[in-house]
């Protein structure tokens, strides 16, 4: 059993795999769960140039994340939703060893064997390579 699962998110419609995964395995008695989302920053932008801009972002997932976080708290589960800037892959696995997170859930696409080179560096294969724990990839069924 798990007592805090990680779930980063982005903000599609094509998180609820990921969260139908995340109630089977965890226990709402038990398991703590917390969303993450990370807003991608640009490297080469002026400080305050794209302020405007980031907030936007962060107003629109701000919303989705309460959305996600009450649905999945209706099912007992205690919930924490966080928003940060950065590269999505480091932000992710700094937030599960900051939080000692026991289990990270995300979502992923199959890669054909034609794309498996460029497979490699995608944000999945990041978390999973440099996760300070273990890592459930999720796919749709359609995938």
């Amino acid at each position: 059993m798990y007592d805090k699962i990680l779930i980063p998110v982005d903000l599609s419609s094509t998180n609820e795999a990921v969260f139908s995964t995340v109630r089977d395995l965890g226990d709402p008695d038990r398991t703590d769960i917390i969303l993450l989302h990370v807003i991608e920053t640009l490297q080469d932008d002026e400080p305050g140039e794209m302020d405007d801009f980031y907030e936007e972002l962060r107003e629109e997932a701000d919303a989705k994340m309460k959305d996600w976080a009450a649905m999945i708290a209706e099912d007992g589960f205690e919930v924490q939703a966080a928003i940060t800037y950065g590269e999505r892959g480091p932000e992710i696995t700094r937030a599960a060893d900051e939080n000692e997170v026991d289990l990270i859930v995300q979502r992923s696409h199959k890669v054909s064997r034609e794309d498996a080179e460029t497979a490699v560096g995608t944000v999945s294969h990041q978390v999973a390579i440099f996760a300070p724990c273990s890592v459930l990839l999720v796919r749709e069924e359609n995938n």
